[in-house]
């Protein structure tokens, strides 16, 4: 079993530090990935920015679950 939580962890950190990654880089260039800015829906979505800020959140706490930042403490 923590050979299993080690490897769970070990993706959450890969898939969070790629996520972080591909956050980062539609944050500075919107453009990046044209077949995102325009999906069809009934109301607008919010701006390629405030998406890849909400991905680079979401990696980021993703990661830090993988290195076990958001773990809490053992209660005596």
């Amino acid at each position: 079993m923590s050979t299993l939580m080690r490897m769970v962890r070990v993706l959450c950190v890969v898939g969070g530090v790629v996520g972080m990654g591909i956050a980062a880089w539609a944050f500075i260039d919107p453009a990046a990935f044209p077949e995102l800015a325009r999906p069809r829906m009934m109301v607008d979505p919010p701006s390629p920015r405030w998406r890849a800020a909400f991905v680079f959140v979401f990696s980021f706490a993703l990661a830090a679950y993988g290195l076990g930042a958001l773990r809490h403490r053992v209660l005596p």
